[in-house]
């Protein structure tokens, strides 16, 4: 959404008046001509008819004229849908067919053109898929795979999301790796700050190697969206959770705790996105059993969707039962598909 200045000014001939098609002109004193697709986050999306959609900064654009309807989102929330808006003495009129006149300015506009459900309608679903494979013939032999997904659906008023992985390693036809985890979660955003959410999770996770036939974590928690921009994305929930620990050969376990949830993205690098991700749990009956899960790594878009990674995954578990490593380190080069 846009957090800072638009500086445009949408003028549209009334209805009658000759058509003509959309102009973006620069501050460089260049004209683009086309159709608008959107403006928000600091960019325009606009449609030409020699390269397609192009990307523009918001702030090297002077004026945008359009001769089309549009639908308006305000930084207070309302939405004008399909209105014609008219450059007036009094200043900006969004106009309808059969509505009344709405007179705004030009620093009321938060988004031109947004997605549908960032006006109510419906849900956005999206999400990636990535596997990072390795197969070796020689001394040694090893196969490697390791495949995450996660799957997000998003309406204005909350969130449904699944996060998935899976690790299987072998050497020597002896599988040396063999684990998996499951998160489930849901968000509800606040209508006076949609900033703020509460959520409920529900996380299963398996490890051979580590003894673990099932540990099963729920529990609600409370969350922040603290920056929503492209230099800077972060968000952090915090929560209490119950969890339950089945073992193959130690004895069972079961606690209370709290959950804490860093989830970090920035392009601060051009066509590239830094991510970082952490996910913990706190054991109040003991602090040294603590789970810390960590990624950081670096995305790299390639084309159609397609992207490749290279990432860094450390897994603490403090409460490891007798014999295994509390501290498990991953290096991959993965390959995925984002939408």
């Amino acid at each position: 959404m846009l957090k800072y200045r638009l500086l445009v000014l949408i003028s549209v001939f009334a209805v009658g008046s000759s058509a003509f098609a959309d102009q973006l002109l620069m501050k460089n004193g260049s004209r683009i001509i086309g159709t608008l697709v959107s403006a928000g986050g600091e960019k325009v999306i606009f449609n030409t008819p020699f390269a397609g959609d192009i990307e523009i900064a918001e702030g090297n654009i002077e004026t945008i004229i359009t001769d089309s309807k549009v639908t308006l989102l305000m930084k207070d929330g309302t939405a004008y849908r399909d209105k014609r808006i008219v450059l007036s003495d009094d200043g900006l009129v969004a106009m309808s067919d059969d509505g009344p006149a709405v007179r705004f300015e030009v620093t009321d506009i938060d988004m031109v053109n947004p997605e549908p459900w960032q006006v109510g309608d419906g849900y956005k679903w999206f999400g990636e898929f990535n596997t990072a494979a390795l197969f070796e013939r020689g001394n040694t032999d090893t196969d490697e795979l390791d495949v995450d997904l996660e799957s997000v659906w998003r309406s204005l008023e909350d969130r449904y999301t699944i996060r998935g992985a899976l690790e299987l390693d072998e050497a020597n036809g002896e599988k040396n790796k063999d684990n998996w985890q499951l998160r489930n979660k849901y968000d509800r955003f606040s209508a006076a700050d949609p900033d703020n959410y509460w959520g409920v999770q529900a996380v299963f996770a398996y490890d051979k190697f580590a003894d673990l036939d099932l540990r099963t974590t729920v529990g609600p928690y409370v969350g922040r969206q603290f920056y929503d921009g492209k230099l800077l994305n972060l968000s952090g929930e915090v929560g209490i959770v119950y969890v339950d620990e089945q073992f193959n050969l130690a004895e069972d376990n079961d606690f209370w705790g709290s959950n804490w949830e860093l989830r970090v993205t920035s392009n601060f690098v051009s066509r590239t996105e830094l991510y970082l991700d952490q996910f913990g749990v706190l054991n109040f009956e003991d602090i040294n059993g603590v789970l810390v899960d960590t990624i950081i790594g670096i995305r790299l878009p390639l084309f159609y969707g397609i992207q490749a990674a290279v990432e860094m995954k450390y897994e603490y578990d403090g409460g490891a039962v007798e014999g295994v490593d509390d501290l498990d380190r991953t290096y991959n080069i993965k390959i995925g598909y984002s939408w």
